[in-house]
């Protein structure tokens, strides 16, 4: 637990990567993932980070293409800007609404439809 919030302090104060002004791409996506969400919910998105064994609730599997389809693209951009608290899910996941901009918020979410080869409904 002390691990887990030794990373989301050191996260917290820096900005996010900036990335290509041509709009919000899946490899951006990717590098956000693997720098904010990758340590609780894996690397893969299975739910399986380094973090995640000391974590109540478990983190979401983003893999999982049922319990992602069940979530709109604007659910997930709620769940990322406002943190899990927002969305009354586990007030432990940070909101990364002050780090990331909305262009990498989207780019983020098409990185987790990536995940679970699911898409918005």
């Amino acid at each position: 637990m002390i691990l887990f919030l030794f990373l989301i302090c050191s996260f917290a104060g820096q900005p996010a990567p900036s990335y290509a002004e041509d709009g919000p791409s899946l490899t951006d996506g990717e590098k956000i993932y693997q720098r904010y969400c990758a340590p609780c919910h894996g690397d893969k998105g299975d739910g399986n980070g380094f973090n995640a064994k000391t974590l109540d609730p478990r983190p979401a599997n983003h893999t999982d293409a049922v319990f992602m389809s069940k979530r709109t693209d604007g659910e997930l951009v709620d769940a990322v800007s406002g943190g899990g608290r927002a969305i009354g899910k586990a007030s432990i996941m940070p909101p990364w609404g002050n780090t990331l901009d909305k262009s990498q918020i989207t780019s983020l979410v098409r990185h987790l439809r990536k995940l679970c080869r699911c898409k918005e409904e």
